[in-house]
C-alpha cells in the first residue's frame, strides 16, 4: 500500500490542486502536512494579519479534506534550513512512500525544495512536484534571442501566443482517500495577535473565496477598467488575498474570466480584459524574480541605481507609515493599509511614489513596511510593483514621471469621498479643499502640515537620478 503525504505551502485549497490530486490519485492514504516556521515568515516580513488568514484558513481547509479522509497535520520547524530534515522525519515516522507539493518561488524556497527531495529520495520515498501559480513553467517564455522577458508587453504578447486551453483542464479531488487514525492538530500553529484589521473583510475558506470571484464578475468587472481606479469605489475583486496563500488559483480565475469574454483576451469586454492582464502582471513578476534571482536578494532589478543615494528621515519615514504626511489621498491610503490589511492597487503606486521620489527614502524600506501589514503580501508583485515606482526595477516608470498626489486626489478622489473616508479630521472641507488643506486648517483640526514640498522634491529627485546615469554613462 502506497501511503502519501501532499506537503501544503501556498496552496490551501482543493480544487485545481495538483498535488492533491495526484497524491490520491496515486496513493491509497493521504496525510496532509503543514509546515510553519516563525522564524521563516519573519524573514520575509510576512504580516501578522496575513498570520491569522493563515491560521483562519488553515482551519477551513482542515474541514475540507476530513470530507476527504485526509488529516492535516502541522508542526513547526526553526527556519528554510531546518525544514527538509523536519519533513523528512514526520514522512519516515509516517511510513510515507511519496511525498507531493506544488511549486514556490525564490531562491530560500527553490533551496529548501532541491535539499528536501534529496534527503526524501536518500530515504526511498518518491518526490513530486508541479506547477500551481502560473500557467508556463518560469523561464520557458523567451524573447527572439533566446532570453527571459524584462518587459510586460512582449512578454504577455509571447504568453497569449503560446496559451492553450489543455492549461485550463482544471480538476477537483472527488473520491476519499483510505481513513486513517491520524488525528489533525492544527492547535500546534501559535498565534499572537497584533494588528488592528477587522477580520470581517476577508471571510476564510476556498468558499468564500469561490463566492468573492463570482460576485465580482457578475456584477462589477465589466467596469473594471474604469472602477478600478476610483478608491472610493468597490470596483476591485479583493482576490489577491486569496492567491497570495492558494486558497483560489490563478488558473481558477482566468477561466472563469475567459468564459465571460468568449476565451479573447484582447478583445471583448475592456473590464474583463484588463482584468486578465492583472493575472499576467503576477505571472510576469514571478518570472522575472525566476530569471533574474538577484531580485529576491534585496537587490534593484537595474544594477545601476544601485549607486543611487537615498534619503533617511526617521520623522518622515514614521510620518508616512502611520498617515500623517499632510496629503490627504497618501494619508488615507495608508490608514486604509493598516484599518484592513490592504490598499487600492492605484494608492500602492501613488504612495510609492511619493515614499521614493518625493521623500527620496529607500524603495526598499517601503516594500517591507507593505510586506509587514498586507495580508495579499506577495513578495514579486509587491517587489515588482515597488521597483516600477522607483524606476528601479523592470518596465519601470522613467525616473521623471512623478506622480503628483495633489492630482491624482483630485482626479480619483474628486470629492474627496475616500479621504474622509479614513482621514476623519478632514470631512469638513469642501471639495475644493480637501486635496491640500489651506493653511488655516491646520490650527483647527489635528492634521499636520505637509511634510515636504512637492515642486521641491519633485526636482531633487530627478537631479538625483539623472546624476546617477550620467555617472554610469561616463
Amino acid at each position: 500500500m502506497v501511503r502519501g503525504a501532499i506537503w501544503f505551502r501556498s496552496d490551501l485549497r482543493l480544487d485545481d490542486n495538483p498535488a492533491l490530486i495526484n497524491a490520491m490519485k496515486d496513493c491509497q492514504e493521504v496525510i496532509g502536512i503543514y509546515i510553519f516556521s516563525a522564524e521563516q515568515w519573519n524573514l520575509h516580513n510576512e504580516s501578522n494579519v496575513k498570520h491569522e488568514f493563515l491560521v483562519n484558513n488553515l482551519t477551513d481547509l482542515e474541514k475540507s479534506l476530513n470530507n476527504l479522509n485526509i488529516p492535516l497535520i502541522t508542526i513547526n520547524s526553526l527556519n528554510y534550513g531546518s525544514v527538509p530534515a523536519d519533513l523528512c522525519s514526520f514522512a519516515t515516522q509516517q511510513q510515507i512512500n511519496h511525498v507531493f507539493w506544488n511549486h514556490e518561488f525564490g531562491i530560500n524556497e527553490s533551496a529548501r525544495d532541491i535539499q528536501a527531495s534529496r534527503i526524501l529520495n536518500q530515504k526511498g520515498m518518491a518526490v513530486s512536484s508541479y506547477q500551481d501559480q502560473v500557467i508556463y513553467e518560469p523561464g520557458f517564455l523567451k524573447t527572439g534571442q533566446g532570453k527571459p522577458f524584462s518587459v510586460f508587453t512582449p512578454f504577455k504578447r509571447r504568453w497569449i501566443e503560446n496559451f492553450s486551453m489543455d492549461f485550463l483542464d482544471l480538476q477537483s479531488p472527488k473520491s476519499p482517500a483510505r481513513e486513517t487514525s491520524i488525528q489533525s492538530n492544527l492547535s500546534s500553529l501559535q498565534f499572537k495577535k497584533s494588528h488592528n484589521v477587522n477580520m470581517d473583510l476577508w471571510p476564510a475558506g476556498e468558499a468564500a473565496a469561490h463566492h468573492r470571484l463570482k460576485v465580482f464578475l457578475n456584477t462589477k468587472v465589466m467596469e473594471y477598467s474604469e472602477a478600478r481606479n476610483i478608491p472610493i469605489l468597490d470596483g476591485t475583486s479583493r482576490i489577491s488575498a486569496y492567491l497570495a496563500l492558494g486558497i483560489i488559483s490563478p488558473r481558477r480565475c482566468l477561466l472563469e474570466a475567459l468564459k465571460l469574454n468568449q476565451f479573447e483576451f484582447e478583445s471583448g469586454n475592456n473590464g474583463i480584459c484588463k482584468w486578465i492582464d492583472e493575472i499576467v502582471w503576477r505571472e510576469f513578476y514571478r518570472n522575472i524574480m525566476h530569471s533574474f534571482p538577484h531580485v529576491s536578494q534585496n537587490r534593484p532589478f537595474n544594477l545601476t541605481t544601485e549607486a543611487i543615494s537615498w534619503r533617511h528621515n526617521s520623522e518622515e519615514l514614521e510620518a508616512w507609515k502611520t498617515g500623517n504626511t499632510g496629503f490627504p489621498l497618501i494619508d488615507a491610503a495608508m490608514r486604509q493599509l493598516l484599518n484592513e490589511g490592504w490598499m487600492h492597487n492605484r494608492l500602492r503606486m501613488v504612495v510609492a511614489m511619493f515614499f521614493s521620489k518625493n521623500l527620496l527614502h529607500d524603495w526598499r524600506l517601503g516594500e517591507q513596511y507593505f510586506m509587514q501589514n498586507l495580508i495579499d503580501g506577495d513578495f514579486a508583485s509587491n517587489n515588482g510593483g515597488w521597483q516600477w515606482s522607483a524606476s528601479t526595477g523592470t518596465d519601470a516608470a522613467p525616473y521623471f514621471r512623478i506622480f503628483n498626489p495633489v492630482t491624482q486626489s483630485q482626479n480619483f478622489d474628486p470629492d474627496g469621498l475616500f479621504i474622509k473616508s479614513f482621514v476623519p479630521e478632514l470631512e469638513h472641507l469642501s471639495p475644493k479643499e480637501i486635496h491640500l488643506p489651506p493653511f488655516d486648517i491646520f490650527t483647527k483640526a489635528d492634521y499636520p502640515k505637509p511634510i515636504v514640498d512637492l515642486k521641491m522634491s519633485r526636482q531633487r529627485a530627478i537631479d538625483v537620478f539623472k546624476n546617477n546615469k550620467k555617472n554610469i554613462d561616463v
